[in-house]
């Protein structure tokens, strides 16, 4: 003999569910509107003044080839030795000892 259970339906659930659902939708409704729509208020910085003497920077045209033409670039020596490497390690690691 099989056992049925029904279960009552509660009127009120509906209209609960159907809330929820409203209130996602209007949640994902905003979200893709302010992220994809709205446009963002521009907030306006000023430069400080010590940024503002970088303008006298950004004007100067350098000629690569001049610099190295220059006396003064081609008196200059090097102080730096490369290093020499040695054999460090074994010729395989993968070897035994």
């Amino acid at each position: 003999m099989a056992i049925v259970v029904e279960e009552r339906k509660n009127p009120a659930g509906g209209i609960v569910n159907f809330l929820i659902w409203l209130f996602i939708l209007g949640s994902v409704a905003s979200a893709v509107y302010y992220i994809f729509f709205a446009s963002p208020e521009l907030v306006e910085v000023v430069a400080p003044h010590g940024f503002q003497a970088t303008e006298q920077v950004a004007k100067i045209e350098l000629n690569p080839q001049e610099v190295l033409d220059d006396p003064r670039f081609q008196a200059l020596q090097q102080r730096v030795t490369p290093l020499s490497l040695g054999a460090f390690g074994r010729p395989n690691p993968f070897l035994g000892f």
